[in-house]
């Protein structure tokens, strides 16, 4: 049973008189025994598959970082700087996909299951369209690219770039399905068969990629020594391809709700669109300046060597895993608020995000003290190289001492987004990045010859502004105003059709 009843009002009227108003004391016990509900029927049942599939997910990724740090640094540089442009890939991905997460979530708590399936094909034949463009981009446009991209660079680490990056490319459409696909079965409360598929597609890469790059040799079986970087490219794209076929599987077959084949040879529907596109289109610019804005970063990094490039990606694959409980409750609380949304109940979806919210700080707090004393052990499950040991530990030390606000930052923008706000999120986010992460870190990093410290002293400065702003937006409940308007829309709308 829910938390609360489905009809539960969420304000007095007449015919619900105001009671007498409790205690104190029993009005603190009725909180902690209201957020012990929400916590254990609402929240914890939907979060912990995500949280064991991104544990899965990121130690996957750190074995793979490891396999190809052990390569040499030229190689973890390259894998770095290819990231960097992917994530731009992921995020106008990921932005499709929260647009029909939100879009399904709403509709799926109205029972609305014909525009559910509808939506969801929508949403993965969106992505596919677009990571069939940025396939064709980045198999034309690569070189060009990366001249600026990673300008400064030894001509060593480019080219491997340029190699690695065109080798996954090939998974662009894969991972389109597969990030459609997992947003779709979340958004109807299935996040378990998401979790279960991401977590054998990982285990895969590993599996696949480490003869590719090592070859058989060292498992005492012929001469063959691998393909190095190229091995790690084709491993990838090879897993991610099998889980794409899995999760299609998953949403044809599941009993929850399934999608049947024929729904995404329809042709696209204009209404449908325009409320996927317009959660998407915003989340798509924020995301796309915010990884635009790492990119640059990346670029200023570059120019400080490869030690630098090498520890700023390690750090970066480190904090992964630290931020586990965070994106955990971001993935979740998207989908939360706008089911409760989606079934007019705005009180309840307040204080789940507050819940959300003080629990992922919590838990971040806690990774952050425990990673201190073991920054140096970790950096050595990566690497040998003692300048690139030294810089992962400094970087993980000043991550330790901002991880506080990471939540404000990160967890906030993407509740407020299960309620369609999502302009607000874009605007901060955009000025935060440019004018603290950017430009701040540029000062710092170049200017005042901080180095790589003072790019990521600028990246902290970033979390604290906008924490701040989605702080106060949380406080000040205007992340309702775009369900406020659709309601009164609704409304009018109604009372018209009664007219007639």
């Amino acid at each position: 049973m829910p938390a609360e009843q489905a009809n539960e009002p969420d304000s007095l009227s007449i015919d619900n008189p105001m009671p007498p108003p409790p205690e104190p004391k029993q009005t603190k016990r009725l909180i902690r025994h209201r957020h012990k509900v929400l916590l254990s029927q609402d929240v914890a049942p939907f979060a912990w598959p995500i949280a064991i599939e991104l544990t899965c997910v990121v130690l996957m990724s750190i074995a793979s970082t490891i396999l190809v740090s052990r390569i040499g640094k030229a190689d973890t540089a390259a894998v770095g700087v290819s990231d960097s442009l992917t994530f731009i890939v992921i995020s106008f991905l990921t932005a499709i996909a929260l647009g029909g997460s939100v879009f399904i979530a709403q509709l799926y708590a109205k029972h609305d299951r014909e525009n559910c399936i509808r939506g969801a094909a929508h949403a993965i034949n969106l992505n596919l369209v677009f990571s069939l463009v940025a396939w064709i981009i980045v198999q034309c446009f690569a070189g060009p690219i990366l001249s600026v991209v990673a300008y400064g660079a030894e001509a060593e680490v480019i080219r491997l770039t340029q190699m690695y990056l065109q080798t996954i490319a090939f998974s662009f459409p894969a991972l389109a399905i597969l990030f459609a696909g997992s947003g779709v079965l979340r958004a109807v409360g299935n996040s378990r068969l998401p979790a279960i598929s991401n977590i054998l597609m990982n285990v895969l890469n590993i599996l696949i990629s480490y003869p590719l790059i090592y070859g058989l040799s060292e498992w005492g079986i012929g001469t063959w020594q691998g393909f190095g970087l190229l091995g790690a490219g084709i491993g990838i794209t090879l897993a991610r391809w099998i889980g794409a076929l899995m999760i299609l599987v998953c949403l044809m077959k599941n009993r929850t709700f399934s999608v049947p084949l024929r729904a995404f040879f329809q042709p696209f529907r204009k209404n449908i669109l325009n409320d996927i596109l317009g959660v998407g289109i915003p989340a798509s610019i924020e995301s796309m300046m915010f990884n635009f804005g790492k990119l640059l970063t990346q670029v200023m990094v570059a120019g400080m060597g490869t030690v630098a490039m090498a520890g700023n990606y390690i750090t970066f694959s480190i904090i992964l895993l630290l931020n586990i409980p965070g994106n955990t409750l971001s993935m979740a609380s998207t989908v939360i608020i706008g089911k409760r949304l989606g079934q007019d109940r705005p009180k309840t979806a307040a204080q789940e995000m507050r819940l959300i919210f003080w629990v992922a700080t919590i838990l971040l707090i806690l990774l952050g003290v425990v990673s201190v004393p073991l920054a140096e052990w970790i950096a050595r499950g990566y690497t040998s190289d003692p300048e690139v040991i030294d810089v992962v530990v400094n970087l993980l030390y000043l991550n330790a001492i901002m991880l506080p606000v990471w939540a404000a930052s990160f967890v906030l923008p993407s509740a407020f987004k299960g309620a369609r706000d999502v302009k607000y999120t874009m605007y901060s986010a955009i000025i935060s990045m440019w004018g603290c992460r950017v430009v701040l870190g540029y000062i710092l990093g170049i200017v005042l010859d901080l180095g790589v410290y003072g790019v990521w002293l600028g990246m902290f400065a970033d979390w604290w502004l906008r924490g701040s702003l989605y702080f106060l937006r949380m406080l000040n409940q205007r992340w309702l105003t775009k369900y406020q308007q659709r309601k009164a829309e609704t409304i009018v709308v109604t009372s018209v059709r009664r007219t007639k």
